[in-house]
């Protein structure tokens, strides 16, 4: 036991003094201040701004039925950066995504209101994509633009 004990001491004193993983700096982004890649064709100035701070754009506004809240929903998307990077996508085959679960509110946000059908741009400040951590090759404070279309809501 003595031994284990021994073995056990410098793991435990090491967790307690080991700073835990710290993201960046909370430093919100601003879209309206923004510069946008030309080949995403943005123009904040014709789009539409929600109380969030979302921006969007129907591309095509669809004929379904209308999303009223977070559920599933069968979706293709692309997110970029604002210079125009790919940094996810899924046009293949249809993402259920669980919008009840998905860290990035605004994403949530800028499709309610969308019909089956649709497809919508978004632009999403910083603090309602992914804030000051980021993940992947998006960084930290990042704003995001998503094109999405809905293909389906699922029932509950």
């Amino acid at each position: 036991m003595r031994y284990f004990a021994l073995l056990a001491f410098p793991l435990v004193a090491a967790a307690c003094f080991t700073e835990p993983k710290r993201c960046a700096a909370v430093d919100p982004t601003d879209p309206a201040s923004e510069v946008f890649a030309p080949s995403l064709n943005i123009d904040l100035s014709t789009w539409t701004k929600r109380a969030s701070g979302v921006y969007e754009q129907d591309v095509v506004v669809g004929t379904g039925q209308t999303l009223t809240g977070p559920t599933t929903v069968d979706v293709y998307y692309v997110a970029y950066l604002t210079d125009g990077t790919v940094v996810d996508q899924q046009l293949q085959q249809p993402f259920a995504m669980d919008m009840r679960t998905i860290t990035a509110f605004g994403v949530v946000d800028g499709m309610i209101g969308m019909n089956v059908g649709g497809r919508r741009r978004l632009v999403v400040p910083s603090q309602l994509a992914l804030g000051s951590c980021g993940a992947g090759q998006i960084p930290p404070n990042s704003t995001l633009v998503y094109e999405i279309e809905l293909l389906d809501i699922i029932p509950s």
